[in-house]
């Protein structure tokens, strides 16, 4: 009895203590969920899944009628998880020959990183070295490396290069590192997705089902104004020019007046976006290659010279300071101004106002600009968008250089009429000389017409003109496209230039390039500049054309640029299937 007794008690104190024990580790559990549960579940389903990101593909960069100028493909990838590396040097010394890398170094970044899971070996491989890759992973068992796709840039023109300071390139992360690719890349590079899956301790996939998919949202396409086949016309030329007068570089622009909108934009020298930077370069040759991405037409401000004379002359027209058939006295060649001498390259005795334009004299400009005062110039000169940024759609645009008002002088007076003392962009002068060319109006200059989601649908239209501001009366602008600009190129600076079947008009320039530190000029360098329009009737093309530094005696702009733009015009006109004109638009104007 006293046996039963006791052994019901031992029962009852090991029955207890295990009711205690299971609270107790009941309560630590009630206890660590409260504290610590989310923590431990989020850290568990981190163990327990791995996301695989899904790369989004580029939106392509088009040309107005929608060829392909950049596109992307993919290509593939190695990376390592070096956690699941067994050997290190093994693997790298098996891995890098067949990859063309130092197995050194290989083992040295994998050594480095054993801890992480994702380590790059090497991107974007040959669909050789993958083949061999392959072969030798299957061979030798390596775990821990794998191969990936991701997208690749590729640039389509023939020549890979063409329009590249306006498309840009990207980074190895594909991110758009200049032009278009840089101003629209949050819209070109779309979203990436993932896939969630079940693995092991390991990071081996467990589960062949998919327990999370998000799928990418595909990049939108831009929609340039560029044409393909302008763009090429317009860099053969460019280039030939430059070979020609073996200059430092030279830019091209082509306009449609009406709209606003960049046919063409071209730089020499320029450079292939899929290599902006090739490696294995000396520090002189990098810095010429650096200077190969600068887009100058947009980029690189300069003083005009002659070519800016149009647009003081017509402040004068329009405030009825002058009139065409008023002849000026010059006595040239050299004439004073107060304190300062201006020099003409002819002695004119004396010219009429338009002539002052076609026969480009700075003596004749310095008189109207003592009739037009500093107030009216400095209006006018902003009016024309000179000393602001036109807002076109592409990265590092400069503003160009216009001092204040109250910085001008008595020397400005004369300056500015002529193109010193101020720094314009081509891009400023060609959509300024756009303004003769369509009644007047001075339009925002695009390069993109639109952009277009993945699924098709329109995502932003900008295929509408955007006026800025009116700044000559339609009869204005008219009147000296006849009787100044078209005289330029019958018989004037600008007549090599001139296209049989249509009329040309334009202007001349040539400027001495300014020294570093903005204080005169430096001897024997000169930027030669021309800007026209056609037909003169009814303007459809504006192009200007500017060659820098060229080598030689040859440097005036009717001698180095208008040759050129005169061929781009030819060429513009007859791709666009703009009639002939059958009798003198000089005639007609009159």
């Amino acid at each position: 009895m006293a046996n039963t007794s006791r052994g019901v008690r031992t029962g009852f104190i090991l029955y207890a203590g295990g009711t205690v024990l299971m609270l107790a580790c009941a309560g630590k559990l009630v206890a660590l969920e409260l504290r610590d549960g989310s923590r431990q579940r989020a850290q568990a389903q981190t163990q327990q899944t791995a996301h695989v990101p899904i790369s989004a593909q580029r939106g392509d960069i088009l040309d107005t009628r929608g060829r392909i100028l950049a596109g992307s493909i993919r290509r593939p990838s190695i990376f390592a998880d070096p956690t699941l590396i067994r050997d290190i040097r093994y693997a790298a010394h098996t891995v890098g020959p067949v990859l063309g890398l130092d197995s050194n170094e290989l083992e040295r970044k994998l050594t480095d990183n054993r801890k992480r899971q994702f380590v790059w070996i090497k991107r974007l491989i040959s669909d050789r070295e993958l083949e061999a890759f392959q072969r030798i992973r299957r061979g030798k068992k390596l775990r821990g490396l794998v191969v990936t796709y991701e997208p690749q840039r590729q640039y389509l023109s023939q020549n890979r290069r063409l329009a590249s300071h306006v498309i840009g390139f990207v980074g190895a992360d594909q991110h758009g590192l200049a032009g278009i690719e840089q101003s629209f890349n949050e819209q070109l590079s779309g979203k990436d997705g993932r896939r969630t899956v079940t693995v092991d301790v390991h990071k081996r996939r467990i589960d062949s089902r998919v327990s999370e998919y998000v799928p990418p949202k595909d990049g939108a396409s831009v929609v340039l104004t560029i044409d393909v086949e302008i763009q090429e016309r317009t860099e053969q030329h460019l280039k030939r020019a430059v070979e020609q007068y073996e200059a430092e570089g030279g830019s091209a622009l082509v306009m449609d007046p009406r709209t606003g909108e960049i046919l063409a934009m071209a730089n020499v020298p320029d450079y292939s976006p899929e290599n902006p930077i090739p490696s294995g370069l000396s520090a002189a040759q990098l810095d010429a290659a650096k200077g190969r991405l600068l887009n100058r037409a947009v980029s690189g401000a300069y003083e005009p010279g002659s070519v800016f004379k149009p647009f003081i002359m017509s402040c004068a027209i329009e405030q009825g300071l002058t009139h065409f058939g008023e002849r000026f006295t010059i006595n040239g060649p050299v004439r004073q101004f107060g304190p300062r001498l201006i020099h003409d390259t002819h002695a004119y005795g004396s010219l009429l106002a338009e002539e002052i334009i076609s026969k480009s004299s700075n003596i004749g400009m310095g008189l109207l600009a003592d009739r037009c005062g500093n107030g009216r110039i400095y209006e006018y000169v902003t009016r024309f968008g000179f000393g602001s940024a036109t807002g076109i759609a592409l990265p590092g645009e400069h503003p160009g250089i216009l001092r204040p008002l109250e910085q001008w002088n008595s020397y400005s007076t004369q300056s500015i009429p002529i193109g010193q003392e101020i720094a314009v962009t081509p891009l400023q002068l060609a959509n300024a000389f756009c303004v003769f060319s369509n009644g007047g109006l001075l339009y925002q200059p695009r390069v993109v017409r639109g952009i277009v989601a993945a699924d098709g649908h329109v995502i932003e239209d900008r295929s509408r003109p955007i006026v800025v501001r009116r700044v000559l009366e339609e009869a204005t602008a008219r009147e000296f496209r006849f009787k100044a600009l078209v005289r330029t190129v019958n018989s004037g600076g600008g007549r090599k230039a001139a296209i049989e079947g249509y009329q040309v008009f334009g202007k001349t320039g040539t400027a001495q390039l300014a020294g570093a530190d903005g204080r005169g000029y430096v001897q024997g360098k000169y930027q030669g500049s021309f800007v026209c329009g056609a037909p003169a009737e009814d303007p459809r093309v504006v192009v200007l054309v500017s060659i820098f530094v060229p080598h030689g005696r040859a440097y005036y702009g009717g001698t180095v640029a208008a040759p050129t733009a005169g061929k781009i015009m030819a060429d513009t006109l007859a791709y666009l299937r703009v009639p002939k004109q059958l009798t003198s638009a000089a005639q007609r104007g009159k």
